[in-house]
């Protein structure tokens, strides 16, 4: 049974290293001197490099145990679980001898002699002058040594250079002579002339979708404008309804103040007209006078009366006397057939006092 499980882990192996696509570690037979096995990797079986480790402290090329753990659960070795958050990095003891290695330029087989430690293994071959190295020419395949790099590019087809003509384009040594400048400066100017044409688009189309926001925040803005017209319009109407109305206030206020006016003219003229009746009874008349003037005098030294009040103790004092006139009118002696006319009269007057009476009312609470 150890035998069958010994047998499947090389198997594994063995397709593990076959279907690795891109192998790591390196080449056993270019070392210099004695390798550690402790320092091989247990899946390629060459030195560790960029070298991880196990739980178990097996070591492995980085690149081997990644593709390893792809298909399998466990060290390669020993078969423990393991997973690829598990590893870490080599010990400092075993990083120390590692790089202390000597090993054979990779480029040996070219000529380069060089022997190295593993640690600056990589800084030498980014300078081998027996490293091959691409052209630089746009389009030449070619392959050279370091060495040799500066003498292809002078002499590669590829290798560009400016039209001795002076059109300012640049060649290449295979084109130059099927190069026309006429051509291709006319090429260049139909490129120019596209591009051109295309930022015009951009730009006009730019423009438009600014004018289209502009006409929009415009309309929305005479819209506005609109509603607050039509808004500052009602309030207008309004206050012209309520200054038609209290100019009309005012007018009926003062045509009611020429009638109040016109009334009181009348009333004085009405009282001009019972003077005469006041002095055919000078002692009662005297008398009232006397008591409407102490009730006057009474009245003054308690209270200095307003205008409005002055108006209305005349009115009072005029009606008192209209009701004096009245009481001796009715007292008198019965009308002789002469005196007919003047009796009328005396009737006439009384209405006309009970008229003044309620004038006067109206006088007052004016």
């Amino acid at each position: 049974m150890n035998q069958w499980t010994g047998n499947q882990h090389t198997k594994d192996l063995d397709e593990e290293k076959a279907h690795s696509s891109h192998r790591m570690g390196y080449d056993l037979e270019r070392f210099v001197g004695y390798v550690n096995e402790g320092l091989l990797c247990c899946v390629c079986r060459d030195v560790l490099e960029r070298p991880l480790q196990a739980p178990c402290e097996h070591a492995y090329c980085s690149a081997c145990i990644s593709n390893w753990l792809v298909h399998h659960h466990s060290c390669p070795e020993d078969r423990l679980p393991l997973d690829v958050c598990n590893l870490k990095p080599l010990y400092r003891y075993m990083r120390n001898d590692l790089n202390r290695l000597q090993i054979r330029c990779v480029n040996a087989a070219r000529g380069c002699d060089v022997v190295c430690s593993l640690e600056s293994l990589h800084t030498h071959e980014e300078e081998c002058e027996f490293a091959f190295m691409s052209c630089s020419n746009i389009g030449c395949p070619v392959q050279v040594e370091r060495r040799g790099l500066e003498a292809h590019m002078s002499e590669c087809n590829f290798r560009s250079r400016a039209c001795p003509n002076g059109c300012g384009h640049t060649l290449l040594s295979a084109d130059q002579s099927q190069h026309n400048c006429v051509a291709e400066l006319r090429t260049e100017v139909e490129i120019l002339r596209a591009e051109m044409l295309c930022k015009l688009e951009e730009v006009r189309r730019e423009m438009e979708s600014r004018l289209d926001s502009q006409r929009r925040h415009m309309v929305q803005k005479e819209s506005q404008l609109k509603s607050e017209v039509e808004e500052l319009k009602g309030q207008l109407s309004r206050v012209m309804c309520d200054m038609r109305a209290l100019l009309g206030a005012e007018r009926l206020r003062r045509q009611e103040l020429a009638e109040a006016e016109l009334e009181k003219r009348e009333l004085l003229e009405l009282l001009r007209d019972l003077q005469p009746h006041k002095s055919q009874h000078p002692v009662d008349q005297t008398a009232r006078d006397k008591h409407q003037g102490a009730s006057t005098s009474e009245r003054e030294q308690h209270t200095k009366p307003t205008r409005p009040q002055q108006r209305e103790a005349s009115l009072h004092t005029l009606s008192l006397s209209l009701h004096s006139a009245q009481a001796i009118n009715e007292s008198g002696p019965p009308a002789s057939p002469q005196l007919g006319e003047g009796g009328r009269k005396g009737g006439t007057r009384s209405l006309t006092l009970d008229c003044i009476k309620r004038k006067s009312r109206e006088v007052t609470v004016i």
